[in-house]
């Protein structure tokens, strides 16, 4: 696995303490790598490089187990990307959809990728939805998981906000054992799942001190901008190569079963209005909001089959 080392690890800390970014351009940001076990070339492959987009308070890391099968599934390279002020990527004042997909066109220019498809999840979706739209040339499948281009409900940023709050609210100098960090956490995250996966945040320092590897007071600075995709008028006037807002190519969406993030038969209509041609829509029996977590095979598995052009069994 390899990592994109723009920033020295030994000053990584320093540098996003002190070097909050303000202008809105671009972030150099930080990515894994991951290759087939076997890669075989094929010139007749559509997508050679795959790109994954967590969620909010996700990072690249999550999904390490998911992108080994994704890469095996599919003979394409993996970058597992830390979106900006999540993971070992820089901390910024703004935070939006706009810039966060600049931030992948600086990535995808850079790396000089072709043969490109984006997945996207939640946040990581929206972000994935937008750079489609915005440089529908540059990619060839886009997947979508668990998100839509639908308003989110005022109750899920009221949750996020209480999250974000609460983890602020720790005193991380009285902070000795992770127990002790999820018993702060629990009065208002209350499932147990969640409250781990926020706690995959907390970072023991090397002075041994736990901290938090988001951004929490950027976060909650700009929550509001998550809340609202961009309509097509506002895309056609952000983009200067798509003048329908509409992204034509092939996409696919993954839903969970038990998540309550996107209702196929409500989300539907809003959803072809910006891809028209969306391949399927997918649910994916037992799993929730993290449908790669609750069932990593099947997921996998149908990531594949969309990439290859292969009919799912």
């Amino acid at each position: 696995m390899i990592r994109n080392l723009i920033f020295n690890k030994n000053n990584l800390n320093k540098i996003r303490q002190f070097c909050t970014l303000t202008d809105g351009k671009p972030v150099d940001l930080v990515f894994h790598v991951q290759k087939p076990s076997h890669l075989k070339p094929n010139d007749n492959q559509s997508v050679k490089n795959i790109i994954i987009l967590h969620g909010l308070f996700g990072a690249g890391s999550n999904w390490k187990s998911v992108s080994h099968k994704i890469a095996d599934g599919t003979n394409c390279t993996v970058f597992q990307v830390d979106q900006r002020n999540h993971g070992a990527s820089p901390h910024t004042k703004e935070f939006n959809y706009k810039v966060m997909s600049d931030d992948i066109d600086q990535i995808i220019k850079k790396q000089n990728l072709n043969d490109v498809a984006i997945i996207g999840h939640s946040l990581g979706g929206r972000v994935a939805m937008l750079y489609s739209l915005l440089y529908p040339e540059t990619i060839n499948k886009l997947v979508v998981v668990d998100i839509s281009p639908s308003h989110l409900t005022s109750h899920s940023i009221a949750e996020f906000r209480g999250f974000l709050e609460r983890m602020d609210s720790m005193d991380l100098h009285n902070i000795r054992t992770r127990k002790q960090a999820e018993e702060w956490l629990e009065p208002v995250i209350t499932n147990k799942g969640v409250r781990l996966f926020i706690l995959t945040n907390l970072i023991l320092g090397e002075n041994g001190q736990f901290r938090w590897r988001l951004n929490i007071k950027g976060l909650l600075d700009k929550l509001d901008n998550i809340n609202t995709f961009p309509t097509q008028l506002e895309i056609t006037e952000m983009s200067s190569n798509n003048k329908s807002g509409t992204f034509s190519k092939d996409t696919l969406f993954i839903v969970g079963e038990k998540s309550g993030f996107l209702e196929k038969n409500k989300d539907t209509s809003v959803m072809y209005s910006y891809f028209p041609n969306i391949n399927d829509i997918v649910v994916v029996p037992n799993a929730g909001h993290w449908v790669h977590a609750d069932n990593a095979d099947l997921f996998s598995k149908i990531i594949s089959e969309f990439i290859n052009d292969t009919k799912l069994q």
